[in-house]
């Protein structure tokens, strides 16, 4: 949990309504669950959906000082804010981030967290292929479970490795002191230029205490073990994997 508090958490101030020039503030590309309240009163986009069911939009956010407000339809009928919209992708791109490598993972996991925009880094090509150079891949697996909250490593790692990264990840998603919106339960696959597949693994992974030892427990429905009765990420990776709708 350590890790986590250090990177992660971060008291976020009350909302409040706020008046800002659309056509002069930054506009950046926010991931949001698509049954986000505000879905349907902003701009929006698909960014992936199960079955016939949308899961996750990227919407368009400007910093209000204290709150975010959202671009909308009618905003982009003003030639200034549309002009302003267009830069969206390149202030994502700019946007600064500290890969930090996990010395209690073997440095073979790192965070890229803390910021406002830290999980939308994964739209960003440049990030991406950074991310590849640091761990020495070319496939990654990307945890963004909440606003503010990254972590990657490589798709090619041990069942060892894999199985702290996929019970970090969902500490994150569940931890609700971290003050920060969900985003997915999910992971992403991604090579050096774009996300291509999100993950929903169709497991938990516990930690319980019992008489002063700790114990790892899965919680699931699907068949974990390969033919050998082994637990193979990959597989149950590839097999799960969605392709999302849009790269960038």
């Amino acid at each position: 949990m350590g890790l986590f508090d250090r990177l992660f958490k971060k008291e976020v101030a009350e909302p409040a309504i706020a008046e800002i020039d659309k056509s002069k503030v930054p506009v950046y590309p926010m991931i949001k669950r698509a049954d986000w309240k505000g879905i349907d009163l902003v701009r929006s986009q698909p960014f992936l959906n199960i079955g016939e069911k949308p899961e996750l939009a990227i919407i368009f956010a400007q910093d209000a000082g204290n709150c975010f407000v959202y671009i909308t339809e009618s905003d982009l009928l003003l030639p200034d804010v549309a002009e302003n919209f267009k830069n969206c992708q390149k202030n994502i791109e700019a946007y600064p981030h500290e890969i930090v490598l996990a010395a209690s993972l073997d440095n073979r996991v790192f965070t890229a967290s803390g910021e406002d925009h830290s999980a939308e880094k994964v739209l960003s090509p440049a990030f991406l292929a950074e991310a590849c150079l640091a761990l020495n891949t070319d496939r990654l697996i990307i945890s963004i479970p909440r606003r503010r909250c990254m972590m990657v490593t490589s798709y090619y790692e041990d069942f060892q490795l894999l199985e702290s990264f996929f019970r970090l990840h969902f500490v994150a998603w569940e931890e609700e002191d971290y003050g920060n919106e969900q985003i997915s339960d999910m992971v992403f696959l991604a090579n050096s230029n774009n996300i291509e597949y999100a993950v929903p693994l169709g497991f938990r992974i516990l930690l319980y205490e019992r008489d002063g030892q700790f114990k790892l427990v899965y919680n699931t429905m699907d068949d974990l073990f390969d033919e050998s009765g082994k637990i193979d990420f990959q597989s149950i990776m590839e097999r799960n994997k969605i392709p999302v709708l849009t790269a960038r």
